[in-house]
């Protein structure tokens, strides 16, 4: 009895310490391990001890838009400003992704003869003056997309290490997966240039192989760019170029002013300007300073429309490029002012992050973003009616697509967040933006009971490691915002929203500083919502379990707080609905509504969330018998 005491006592002793360790966030020993140095703060903010390295690159390229052959040299000087001495260096070749021993994912499929690709080749590569043999492993390593290159003399912090590369690759053609050919002289090219890879103070060098699936991780880094194509060929970029006067005709350049004082369109290509011959090589020159990434596009036969944005947050000169065959394009550009728009006085009420933007047409399915530029299909109402998505129109959708991938130039490129790891902090912030504008899609019930099975992972496992982190990255992970906006309240959303874009724009934030960085600014323990919708397994589905009187009693039945509406409908036809914070989860999983009291008889009671439905929606309504 004594022992049973003693145990008793011990036990109520640790409860509180056991209590208050379920209320923190479970952290993996590279986090507890930079947490523990001090590079990253519990507050969310930027630690003193915080470092990230850059890149400079001169980048002299050739493009032969018949063969699609792409030559490159590139001198790059590399910047350690870490406390840490480097003792080897790692690059990527993202296109090796096309050879044909290389892991791809099933996006990858139709891409034309992939069985023939080979990749990116290196012909010369050297550090500083030393050459190196790329096949020698006791000088280099290769690891799927990823180059790893010991160095003889180990970089020390603060200093630079030079590296020049000359390459070539094909860039590929139908089936390709957000960088390729168009048509037979149109491209759009992505992730062209071996990239330094991102060594941070968590994972130290970033080596996760390219299959396609996931998207990417950039140091922010400086370009000096000069690209030499037919003389009959346009080039739109991620800036503008700094020669205009030898690549653009007095006509273009006259328009191009034009479109600089107009709001509306101004086309600055026609079809009567496209040659069908080129007599020599035009050389566009182009510097970005801080940019995560440099991108460009090229045809001899898409016409380009242009016009300003201006605001109080600056003057904004976008661009739409697309081939005579897509007329519908050209209701792209006032979904780009619309979506600016949202961006500077809705949502997420920031500068966005580019004075100079151009969509380009071309992807064969959604959108592909890059720094100042999108690839953008065609969009339309037909594309979802397989999704049993009905109701829209293909204004609605082209404005759906635009403000997504549009969004995507703060989220993350402005923020530099690793989409290979956490691509639902980007796509889900996005996905979550668009509600700001006109709603895309009505409202209607749906199931959805693949969101309750075991290959819903929680959102922290890594996105390149699960096969269903497409759900994760945009489905529940936008349905996770919204309720997170829904807890603060809009006011207080936005409030720790900049302050966590404040602190971390330009560097590398991962989950866990947005999260404690909005613990912070809110002045509230918020882990207890992190957990679940992160952390924890779970899904969406709530359900109505009894309606008595004025009172409806909701059940969670998957465990995620989400946000919800309960709309009455009355026996007159007459509805009203009142918005239910997920806060009402935080203790339990039984939440009852009192309702407000009514003269009309009550016919009907739903539940409605984000973007319509969970994993069992049979039990979002109740009918009066």
């Amino acid at each position: 009895m004594k022992k049973f005491i003693f145990l008793f006592i011990i036990s109520f002793a640790f409860h509180p310490l056991l209590a208050q360790k379920d209320k923190e966030l479970f952290l993996p020993l590279e986090f507890k391990e930079a947490y523990k140095k001090g590079t990253r703060l519990k507050s969310g903010q930027v630690s003193e001890k915080y470092s990230q390295n850059r890149a400079v690159y001169r980048i002299k390229a050739t493009v032969n838009p018949i063969t699609h052959l792409l030559t490159g040299q590139a001198q790059i000087t590399y910047f350690n400003n870490s406390p840490d001495t480097v003792r080897a260096v790692t690059f990527h070749t993202y296109h090796d992704v096309y050879k044909p021993n290389s892991q791809k994912s099933t996006l990858l499929k139709n891409a034309v003869d992939p069985q023939n690709h080979q990749g990116v080749i290196i012909y010369k590569l050297l550090l500083g003056q030393e050459p190196i043999n790329l096949k020698d492993p006791k000088q280099a390593t290769y690891q799927g997309t990823n180059y790893s290159v010991l160095l003889k003399k180990p970089l020390l912090p603060k200093t630079t290490q030079e590296l020049t590369i000359h390459w070539n690759y094909v860039i590929p053609g139908e089936g390709f997966v957000r960088s390729g050919a168009i048509d037979s002289t149109s491209m759009m090219v992505g992730y062209w240039y071996p990239e330094m890879a991102v060594l941070d103070d968590i994972n130290g060098w970033d080596r996760i192989a390219f299959d396609a699936a996931t998207e990417f991780y950039h140091d922010f880094s400086d370009y000096e760019i000069s690209l030499t194509v037919p003389d009959n060929f346009t080039v739109w970029a991620s800036v503008a170029p700094e020669n205009p006067k030898d690549v653009f005709s007095p006509m273009v350049q006259q328009r191009l002013e034009q479109a600089r004082k107009s709001k509306k369109s101004v086309q600055i290509l026609t079809a009567a300007d496209f040659k069908s011959t080129s007599t020599g090589t035009t050389t566009w020159k182009y510097e970005a300073k801080g940019f995560p990434d440099f991108a460009f596009a090229l045809s001899d036969h898409y016409l380009w429309d242009a016009s300003m944005y201006q605001d109080e947050h600056g003057e904004f000169f976008v661009h739409t490029a697309y081939p005579v065959k897509h007329p519908q394009f050209i209701s792209v550009m006032p979904t780009i002012h619309t979506s600016l728009d949202v961006f500077h006085h809705t949502f997420p009420v920031y500068p966005f992050p580019y004075k100079h933007f151009t969509i380009f047409n071309g992807y064969t399915s959604g959108g592909m973003e890059f720094p100042g530029m999108a690839n953008n299909h065609a969009q339309s109402a037909k594309m979802v009616e397989s999704r049993s998505i009905k109701g829209t129109t293909d204004e609605e959708m082209i404005l759906g697509l635009t403000l997504h991938e549009m969004a995507h130039m703060y989220f993350p490129f402005l923020m530099g967040i690793n989409e290979k790891k956490y691509a639902w902090m980007d796509e889900g912030f996005a996905q979550f933006t668009g509600t700001f504008a006109k709603p895309i899609f009505p409202y209607t019930h749906r199931n959805g009971p693949s969101l309750g099975s075991q290959n819903i992972a929680p959102m922290m496992v890594p996105t390149y490691q699960h096969l269903s982190s497409n759900t994760n990255s945009y489905t529940i992970s936008s349905a996770a915002y919204h309720s997170l906006y829904s807890l603060l309240g809009k006011e207080e959303f936005m409030k720790a929203l900049h302050a966590f874009m404040d602190e971390w724009k330009n560097k590398h934030p991962t989950p866990y500083d947005f999260m404690y960085s909005f613990n912070t600014a809110s002045g509230k323990d918020l882990n207890w919502f992190w957990k679940r919708w992160y952390f924890d397994w779970g899904y969406p589905d709530l359900g109505i379990t009894t309606v008595k009187g004025n009172n409806v009693v909701v059940e969670n039945k998957g465990g995620r707080p989400l946000a919800f509406t309960i709309l009455r409908t009355f026996k007159d036809g007459t509805t009203s609905k009142q918005e239910v914070s997920p806060l009402v989860w935080e203790n339990s999983s039984s939440y009852t509504h009192k309702m407000k009291s009514s003269k009309q008889p009550l016919a009907k009671v739903e539940l409605i969330l984000q973007l319509g439905g969970d994993v069992e929606s049979k039990d979002n309504v109740w009918i009066k018998p």
